[in-house]
C-alpha cells in the first residue's frame, strides 16, 4: 500500500490504522501510569502528520516539559518522543520514589524520569507490537539534547503519531494536557507496521 495518495497527502485507510496504533499504544499506557501513578487518563486523538520543520519545532518546545526520545532498534528505524509536563515530572519522582522533597539527589531524580519513561514506552510499543504481530525495540531513554536539527536531519521522512493525554486524580482533579507519546517511523517502517493490518 502507497503511503501517500495522489495529491501527495498520507492516503486515509493508513491515517487510520496509524490513528489505531495511536490509541492502542497509549491506552495501554495509560493503564501502566495508572497503576503507578493512581490516577486516569484521558486520551486524546491522535494526530497524524508528515514531520516538517513547522512540526518539529513543535514538539521541541519543552517551556514548561520534560522531553525524552528513544531510538527505535532492529525492527523499526524512526523514534519515540514522550513529553510530559515538569509539573507531572514531579509527582512521578514524588511517588515512585515516596519521597516529597521533588529536591531529590539530581541523579536519583534522572534515573526515576528515565525509569518512568521506559515503562510506560515499553507498554505503548508492547501493545503496538500485538496488534501489528511485530517485535519492536527501542534503546533505553537518555537525556540528550533535542533540537528542530536533529529532528530534521534524522527524521524528516517520518511520520508522526502524537498522542496527548490529561491527567484526572482521585479527587477529580484535572491536569490538562500533561503530555504526549509521539512514534516517529520513517515510511519504511510505516509500510511494515500497516501491512499486516491492510492484508
Amino acid at each position: 500500500m502507497n503511503i501517500f495518495n495522489e495529491e501527495g497527502l498520507i492516503d486515509s485507510d493508513v491515517q487510520d490504522v496509524l490513528y489505531e496504533l495511536g490509541n492502542v499504544g497509549l491506552g495501554n499506557a495509560s493503564i501502566t501510569v495508572g497503576r503507578i501513578m493512581g490516577v486516569r487518563l484521558h486520551i486524546g486523538v491522535p494526530k497524524i502528520i508528515p514531520v516538517d520543520e513547522k512540526l518539529a519545532t513543535e514538539l521541541v518546545d519543552f517551556n514548561g516539559k520534560l522531553g525524552i526520545m528513544m531510538k527505535f532498534q532492529k525492527t523499526l528505524h524512526g523514534a519515540m518522543l514522550i513529553i510530559i509536563k515538569e509539573e507531572f515530572v514531579d509527582k512521578v519522582v514524588e511517588k515512585m520514589t515516596e519521597n516529597e522533597d521533588i529536591n531529590c539527589d539530581e541523579s536519583e531524580r534522572i534515573s526515576v524520569i528515565q525509569e518512568f519513561a521506559n515503562i510506560i514506552c515499553a507498554a505503548y510499543l508492547k501493545a503496538v507490537g500485538q496488534y501489528t504481530e511485530m517485535r519492536i525495540y527501542v534503546k533505553p531513554s537518555g537525556f540528550n539534547d533535542i533540537s528542530v536539527n536533529d529532528i530534521m536531519n534524522k527524521y524528516n521522512k517520518a511520520i508522526c503519531i502524537d498522542t496527548s493525554f490529561t491527567v484526572v486524580y482521585e479527587n477529580g482533579d484535572v491536569l490538562d494536557d500533561v503530555g504526549h507519546m509521539v512514534m516517529l517511523p520513517d515510511e519504511e517502517s510505516v509500510e511494515k507496521l500497516i501491512e499486516p493490518l491492510c492484508d
